[in-house]
């Protein structure tokens, strides 16, 4: 587990949130939230804890966000959901996976790329004693800052959508390729242009992937007008649902009505919004709970809740044990 020194600077950033509360301002409330999740990701290196618990029988890493691992296995298997800071994206040449990602289950036994991106949350993730692969790890600052591509949002939200991508023999062997020419890369000693071709290595990963990515975009355009409404109201939903947790900031984003909102969500999930919104404002908080040491006000506050014992009842709700009894579970 992370441990994070509480600094004086926070401190003085929840007795900002608390002044706020007793003025009863909104706006101050969640400026200085915002500024406190700042800080706190600031804090954060780029060493994903999916990283952190996998090894393989090879590891090759390049500076403190970067790494391919061939053959990965899990270290140890984790029983709560992690939020992902990183790119993962994992080559199946044979044998199998089980995940569950964004609260969608997978069982995966073809070769193909299974593709996890910043934010999403990661249940379950295990691979058999069979699998022979590739697991490739990048750091989000490393995709922000020295990958600027276009057509970026389309990619994202498919992915979001897909997650797992079949492959042919021919694809997955230009895959593996890539794979096999940044481990060479990195192997070499003496070369002060690792970190350029490693880049432009990658953007040409990145854009034949997308060839891969587009074909099943094509291929849902079919989808109902209900089917875009939803697939817009959970993108929303987990990006937001830490600090909005009501139908109107929702509706107000969406230009849509929460009448309407709620009857496409229904129709396409078998779920009404609110319950999406509770399922992953309970998964963030669990996730936080298991991956640092922040205090439960301190996690209260950061999920935008009024009150620490507020955040324990609605907690307590849908997971039926206190925030502190699921930390020491």
């Amino acid at each position: 587990m992370q441990r994070y020194r509480l600094l004086d600077a926070e401190v003085r950033y929840i007795m900002r949130i608390q002044w706020a509360i007793v003025r009863n301002s909104s706006y101050y409330a969640n400026n200085c939230l915002l500024l406190r999740r700042n800080y706190l990701i600031m804090k954060r290196t780029e060493e994903d804890l999916l990283d952190d618990c996998m090894s393989g029988d090879t590891i090759d890493r390049f500076e403190k966000n970067f790494a391919i691992i061939e053959n990965p296995v899990m270290k140890k298997e984790r029983n709560y959901p992690l939020r992902s800071n990183t790119v993962v994206s994992i080559i199946i040449l044979s044998g199998s996976i089980e995940c569950v990602v964004d609260m969608k289950e997978l069982r995966i036994d073809e070769p193909g790329m299974l593709l996890i991106l910043p934010s999403q949350i990661v249940e379950r993730l295990s691979f058999d004693n069979g699998f022979r692969g590739y697991c490739f790890i990048m750091g989000a600052s490393f995709l922000t800052n020295s990958m600027a591509m276009e057509h970026t949002i389309t990619v994202v939200v498919n992915i979001r959508k897909t997650g797992f991508y079949p492959m042919d023999e021919q694809v997955i062997g230009v895959m593996v390729n890539y794979m096999r020419m940044v481990q060479g890369v990195l192997r070499t000693e003496g070369n002060n242009f690792k970190r350029e071709i490693i880049i432009h290595l990658t953007i040409a990963y990145y854009y034949g992937l997308g060839t891969c990515i587009h074909k099943t975009d094509s291929a849902d355009k079919t989808a109902s007008r209900y089917g875009e409404i939803a697939d817009r109201f959970i993108e929303l939903v987990r990006e937001s649902c830490h600090i909005h947790r009501d139908m109107e900031f929702y509706s107000e984003t969406l230009c849509l009505s929460a009448k309407h909102i709620n009857l496409a969500v229904k129709n396409i999930t078998g779920d009404n919004a609110m319950k999406w919104i509770e399922r992953y404002t309970v998964l963030r908080a669990k996730s936080i709970l298991k991956t640092t040491s922040l205090s439960i006000s301190e996690i209260a506050y950061e999920l935008n809740f009024p009150t620490p014992s507020d955040f324990g009842k609605y907690f307590k709700k849908f997971t039926g044990s206190s925030p502190k009894a699921f930390r020491n579970s």
